[in-house]
């Protein structure tokens, strides 16, 4: 019978019933296991609830009738978790190495100025529906480098850490913004970023063939948008327009026409809609972001 360890595993979840079944199966290979599983269920989405409840009955289920994005989400994720140290993960992505859970905690407490610590990501290439399952141990020293980044879909998260911000805004395609938005309130409560590139996350995701999607594409251009008008003092605006026209340069040097006129259309509905939302980091947490940025493109 496996360990376990002092730890939640919040998974945020929307009619992908076989991915979740997998991810799940997946996590049960883990050696120690963590101490709980929370998946949040999304728009009423029965199939998915049905699933858990009859096949992972040990997994904290939550539900939202209405639509919260996997940001939204994992927002009520934290706050049911019982644990200080977790780790988010998508439906679709999961350790590579058994022993992943046992690092976790400790990572933590040995850094106490932590509040996020980032997994090395890797990805499918979509070219093939056998995925790798946890096996073996973490085979190289983890150590923790400076980072200006992470990914949701694999993250160690501190609870406490996450509390003392305003969460993610609750989209329902957060891409562009739900994880930079996180790290510059984190970095504008004093919290420290960090990556830990020898602790490995697999995503079930080809991630080039996705992000062309138009939706998606539209998304980032809004979301980049919303950012800026959430987040930055307004001496940083400008800067932040420029970043929304690159933005748009980049998806039209790459071909991803589509979208980009409706990403553009979207943007003062979007800003409208989350006005409520608006706090703006300090001038400090922006200039540290953009530092922290320009460290990691020099160190790579």
């Amino acid at each position: 019978m496996p360990s376990v360890s002092n730890l939640s595993v919040i998974i945020p979840t929307y009619q992908r019933v076989e991915l979740l079944r997998q991810t799940l199966n997946m996590l049960s290979d883990c050696d120690p296991a963590p101490a709980e599983i929370l998946v949040h269920v999304d728009a009423g989405d029965q199939e998915t609830s049905e699933m858990l409840a009859s096949e992972f009955p040990q997994t904290i289920i939550l539900q939202s009738d209405q639509q919260q994005g996997p940001g939204g989400g994992r927002n009520k994720l934290v706050q049911a978790a019982s644990h200080e140290c977790l780790v988010s993960l998508d439906d679709d992505s999961w350790p590579l190495t058994q022993d992943f859970f046992q690092h976790t905690e400790q990572l933590l407490q040995s850094h106490d100025d932590v509040a996020v610590i980032a997994c090395a990501i890797l990805e499918s290439d979509g070219s093939t529906q056998e995925f790798p399952s946890p096996s073996g141990q973490v085979n190289s020293e983890i150590t923790l480098q400076p980072a200006s980044h992470f990914v949701g879909c694999g993250v160690i998260l501190r609870r406490s850490a996450f509390l003392q911000t305003r969460g993610y805004v609750p989209l329902r395609q957060a891409y562009g913004m739900e994880e930079t938005d996180m790290t510059l309130q984190l970095l504008d409560a004093d919290w420290e970023i960090r990556s830990a590139p020898a602790l490995q996350i697999f995503h079930a995701c080809d991630r080039i063939s996705h992000h062309a999607n138009p939706a998606i594409n539209a998304a980032h251009i809004r979301n980049l948008a919303l950012l800026v008008f959430l987040r930055y003092p307004l001496r940083y605006f400008p800067f932040g327009t420029m970043q929304v026209i690159n933005r748009v340069g980049f998806s039209l040097r790459h071909g991803r026409y589509r979208g980009v006129l409706s990403g553009l259309c979207s943007i003062l509905p979007a800003c409208w809609k989350y006005r409520r939302s608006r706090a703006k980091v300090s001038v400090a947490a922006i200039r540290k972001f953009r530092a922290l940025r320009k460290q990691e493109v020099n160190n790579h």
